[in-house]
């Protein structure tokens, strides 16, 4: 649409942009096919740089689905990198077989250079550029850093996009990027309406009468598990569409995951349970409902799940189902994934105790393993926090892995390093990328349980634009 056209126009053009658009309206259409563009004709290499760890896993899922094709390479580098996957994407850059590298603004802040290296990044991509105007708030402060990172790149073209942007929030992206151009598309999406069924107290009764209407819903939990075990609650619930349920989350393969799109796509499925898994890069025209069971973790996934409904014009229903006990559940999640400075300092000391034990050795041992012999009746520790505990003590130097590949699988063996240096946690990416994430999960919970039911529906409906008055007034 024009729009796109115009993008890619100032893009071939060389001219840093900024593009404001409504979710579902093309966004990401536009950056790949520049990069694919770039990768094609003079080799260059992009940088996608996006908020959340969880969305560039879904990103390069459907990316390489797209682009390998072409052999078009896409990697993924962030705190959760592993020393050997590091300099792997170092060395795909180096020698050119690496076109696409997705990361976060953190990732980016500590370590530009050895991204920079390679001298080959041309484009860098910043979605959800509306979070470079939450950093003045003290959340994701390495957003406001970008522009030195970007000059320590060469210069490369940028393109920032995003569905939100005040004009607060655009002042403060064209002080941090160096936007030449802009490109705003207005277009609302009228045929979205708005369930607002927050705390309702019987949410799988309400779930059942919608799913037995038959007609084509996504809902929206927030694990692999849940998505499962709602979809057998509704196959029973709703015996006479049970053969037209399904689920899908990314534990499932590349081909098992292609085939249950093509059957949801074609309608041998009606109803399908989904983690945010099931977002970028699915575009099926006839989506009547999407549910969101459960409190998102961010705005984007908010606008991206939501998004899904109604591509092709005609009336369609965003379901809001999730319930302030979402917000616990949420909160546990994140607080497993990146564990408070206490858990750590107890996965580290009994880490020390089992080295002492070893001598000099490696001693091998899983998460659920070392979660187990960390964990005291008053403070238990879950395999989450104990595989955060060893990337970030990794990072930090303060242990050594390796993984080896055996005939019972992959097997890690861990060595203890003797320091006596003081290190803070938060000079780890990894950890510095997960409380970036609980802040953003907090700004939007505050956001999701307190606004009306009005606020809620523009945020889906349409973009937030910058000369908007009422839209800065709702923002607030």
């Amino acid at each position: 649409h024009p729009a796109q056209r115009e993008i890619l126009d100032r893009l071939r053009a060389g001219k840093s942009t900024f593009a404001v658009m409504a979710t579902g309206r093309g966004k990401s259409l536009c950056f790949q096919t520049y990069a694919a563009f770039r990768a094609l004709t003079d080799h260059a290499a992009s940088l996608f740089i996006y908020p959340l760890r969880a969305l560039i896993a879904d990103q390069v899922f459907h990316l390489r689905t797209s682009l390998e094709r072409f052999g078009i390479a896409s990697a993924v580098i962030t705190g959760e990198s592993t020393p050997e996957e590091r300099a792997a994407v170092y060395a795909g850059l180096a020698d050119g077989s690496l076109d696409i590298v997705l990361t976060t603004p953190e990732y980016l802040m500590f370590h530009t250079d050895e991204l920079a290296a390679s001298g080959r990044v041309g484009f860098v991509v910043v979605d959800e550029a509306h979070h470079i105007g939450q950093a003045k708030a003290g959340q994701r402060v390495a957003y406001t850093q970008l522009d030195r990172a970007l000059t320590r790149l060469g210069d490369p073209v940028v393109l920032a996009v995003t569905a939100t942007a005040n004009d607060a929030v655009a002042d403060d992206i064209d002080a941090v990027l160096p936007i030449q151009d802009s490109v705003i598309d207005e277009t609302a999406r009228d045929n979205l309406y708005l369930d607002d069924q927050r705390n309702i107290p019987h949410r799988d009764d309400y779930l059942a009468s919608l799913v037995a209407t038959g007609e084509k819903t996504v809902i929206y939990v927030n694990s692999r598990e849940h998505s499962v075990a709602l979809a057998r609650m509704l196959r029973r619930r709703v015996p006479q569409l049970a053969c037209m349920i399904g689920f899908y989350n990314a534990g499932l393969s590349r081909d098992e995951r292609k085939r249950i799109e093509e059957l949801f796509r074609r309608d041998d499925l009606k109803v399908l349970v989904a983690t945010s898994a099931f977002g970028e890069g699915v575009d099926i025209p006839n989506i009547r409902h999407v549910v969101l069971y459960h409190l998102p973790f961010s705005d984007v996934e908010f606008n991206q799940m939501s998004g899904r409904a109604g591509r092709d014009g005609k009336p369609a229903g965003i379901h809001l189902l999730f319930n302030r006990g979402d917000c616990s559940l949420n909160e546990r999640i994140l607080r497993d994934m990146t564990p408070d400075h206490d858990c750590l300092a107890q996965v580290y000391r009994r880490l020390r105790s089992l080295q002492r034990e070893m001598g000099e050795c490696f001693f091998t041992m899983g998460n659920a393993d070392l979660a187990a012999a960390a964990s005291t009746d008053a403070f238990p520790i879950s395999p989450a926090s104990a595989a955060c505990g060893v990337a970030v003590f990794r990072e930090l130097g303060l242990i050594e892995t390796h993984t080896a590949f055996g005939a019972d699988g992959m097997a890690r063996s861990i060595h203890v390093v003797e320091t006596q240096d003081k290190v803070e946690l938060t000079d780890s990416v990894r950890y510095r990328e997960g409380l970036g994430e609980r802040e953003v999960f907090h700004a939007f919970r505050d956001w999701a349980m307190k606004s009306d039911s009005a606020t809620l529906h523009i945020r889906v409906s349409r973009p937030i634009l910058p000369g908007d008055a009422a839209g800065d007034a709702r923002e607030r």
